[in-house]
Parts: C-alpha cells; structure tokens; sequence
C-alpha cells in the first residue's frame, strides 16, 4: 500500500505524534509512506523518526523555509496557491493510494482534501478537537459537507467531537470513528500515592492558552474567599502565550503564594509523585494527552464537560465534571472536589483501573488498523 500523510496543523501536541507514529509502523510493516507537514515551522527533531524509517518529508509551508529566494517568494507569491501546487507536486510523485490527513481543531486540511477529491484519491481525515462556539460560515460549511462526507472515514478523538460537527455541517457523518493518541506514561507502572504533608496538591497540565484551555477561569474561581484558608495548592504545567498574563491575574487576585508556574515537564509521570487532582477547566477540546496521562498514573480529575472529558471521567467515582466551562459551575466542581478529597485516593485508583480498558495498549497500531481496512475498501 502507498500511503501519504499530511499533517496541515502547527507541528507540535498529540495531533502530530498519531499519525508520526503510524507511519513509522507502515513503512516498518513494508508498506510505501510519505510524508508532507504544512506547518510554519521546521522541526527536524519531531520529524526524525520518519527520517530515521527512510519516510521522505515534504514541506508545503513556505514560513518553513530560508533563504533569499524563499524571502522573496513568500512577499511576492500567494501562499495558498504555493501550498497547493506543492501539494499536487507531492501526490504526482508518490502516486499514494491513500492520502491522511492529520489536523488540529481547526480546518486547516480543507483545502488539501479538496485537492485530493479532484484528484480522485481515495483519502481519510482525523481530527484532533472541535471548538462547539465556532462554527464555520455558510460558504465554508458548504465546502466542509462534500469534503468530510466523501473521505472513506474520519476519524475524532472524542465521540462528542463527531456530533459537534456535524451540528456545524448539518449533516450526520456515516464514515466516523474514535481514535486515540499514544500516551507518554508506561502502562505497566505501579499504583502509588503521594505522601501525605497536610498539603493537598492539584496540577493543570496544558499548554497557556486560555482561549481552548481555560486557565483563567480556575483562576478565578480558585481566588473565592474560602480557598484562603484551605491548605491546597495549585501548579500550571506548560508554557505558552499567556503565561505572564496568567501570573499577573494570579497576582491581582492575591493567588501568588497559592499558585506555581511549573513550566515544561518531560517525564509527566514526574508532576504526579507529589499531585493528588488533575484539572482541566477547558472551554474546548478533543481528548486532552494530559487528561488521558494523569489518570493513566492514577490521579483523579476535576473536568469541564466538554468534548470527550465525560466520555473517561464518573462524576464522583473517578473524577469531578463541571456542568459548563464558567467560574460559577468550576468553583462549585471545586467545592464538591474538597469535600470529597479524602476519598481522591480511592477515586485515583478507579482512575488508574479504567483508563488501561479506555484506551488501547498501542494507538498507533490501533490507527494503522483502521488506516489500511479503510484503505482497501
């Protein structure tokens, strides 16, 4: 089989790792795999394990590129159109029999699946997040139907993600199914329990970015009078556009002894030696990496309901849901948390039960699965 990826998202997260992964295993598995990234950036360490499987990778963005004659190509030529050509470029000589398209929650494939459709190359689509308050404009919705609905099968992260789109589309998708991302946490780790010091630690593990990921309404509702006095302390993991913004909300809402920044983190099993309570107040999703990690390592979760945050966590058995991403219902989730808090060690281990029947041991090769049946058709 002739398979090509291309990933149209921004080069970084779970969204790139799935389909990095598969490819691997297809090329390893004697099948012919390319690769095309449209993204901004170059990241020749992201991209090494496809390089080191003998995948050749195309670059379609010309921010991506150097040079003097690049320069003068992205002032004086559409960039679309650049992309586009490119891309036809690449399919004329890879000749694929299938072509993946990888993106993040936005619609940035669109163009590339229209490419493909007139090509008439049989193609599949994942997608990794649905923003519910955005919806596409008509003349784009009318682009999107034909393109989703002619793919042999997309495939979402979250089960809530696929009626969400079709809510924007007006059409139910016949050809959807759920994948899931491979984790960075070793299956096989023991169950184990911070030790106890009279401090109650909670972590939230994302990228600073409050539009999707909702740091500032945790904030705020963490800064009602009761927390003064209560022994919890809360650490933002990650780094992003709005982390000095988050620590001067933190400072005027007189947080500063009871917030940390704890920056990037490599080994994620690392934050949950001394962290008892995963939160994750996002105003949207599709199936957080962190999330799946942290119960993973057996912590329970204080979630918004929002894309597939219901579909892993029980209110009260493995976790606490905020009924919508607003300072009220994520304080009164935060309330029933502390209540409940000297049961979260019991609730982690539900936690740490579930999570390995969620989710299967090897994504990857899950995906690859659903990659050539979907293929064959």
């Amino acid at each position: 089989m002739k398979v090509l990826f291309l990933s149209s998202h921004h080069g970084t997260g779970a969204s790139e790792t799935l389909w990095i992964e598969a490819a691997v295993k297809l090329a390893a598995s004697g099948h012919q795999v390319s690769a095309a990234v449209n993204w901004r950036t170059s990241s020749p360490e992201r991209l090494f394990p496809l390089r080191h499987s003998g995948i050749p990778v195309w670059h379609l963005n010309l921010a991506s590129k150097t040079g003097k004659l690049t320069k003068l190509l992205r002032r004086f030529l559409p960039h679309e159109k650049w992309k586009l050509a490119s891309a036809r470029q690449v399919i004329k000589a890879t000749t694929p029999d299938t072509i993946v398209f990888s993106e993040g929650n936005d619609i940035s494939a669109l163009p590339f699946m229209e490419l493909a459709r007139g090509l008439g190359i049989s193609y599949q689509i994942v997608t990794h997040g649905v923003n519910p308050a955005v919806w596409p404009s008509d003349d784009v919705a009318d682009h999107l139907r034909p393109a989703f609905t002619s793919a042999v099968r997309t495939y979402w992260v979250a089960a809530r993600n696929i009626v969400e789109f079709e809510h924007h589309i007006g059409t139910r998708l016949g050809n959807a199914e759920v994948v899931h991302n491979p984790v960075k946490v070793d299956r096989d780790i023991p169950f184990a329990w911070p030790t106890e010091d009279g401090t109650w630690r909670m972590a939230c593990v994302a990228r600073l970015q409050t539009r999707a990921k909702g740091h500032d309404l945790l904030l705020q509702a963490f800064a009602a009078p009761q927390w003064r006095d209560r022994p919890l302390h809360l650490t933002f993991f990650g780094d992003g556009e709005n982390r000095r913004g988050l620590e001067k909300l933190a400072s005027l809402l007189g947080l500063d002894t009871q917030i940390s920044f704890g920056g990037h983190v490599s080994r994620v099993q690392d934050i949950w030696r001394d962290h008892h309570l995963i939160a994750q107040p996002s105003r949207n999703e599709g199936m957080p990496l962190s999330l799946v990690e942290a119960l993973m390592c057996g912590r329970p979760a204080l979630v918004t309901d929002v894309a597939g945050h219901a579909e892993l966590i029980t209110d009260g058995v493995n976790g606490f849901i905020a009924e919508a991403a607003s300072v009220q219902h994520i304080g009164q989730a935060l309330e029933r948390a502390w209540d409940g808090r000297t049961g979260w060690q019991e609730m982690g281990r539900s936690a740490y039960e579930r999570i390995r029947h969620d989710i299967p041991c090897d994504p990857a090769a899950d995906f690859v699965r659903r990659i050539l049946a979907a293929a064959s058709l």
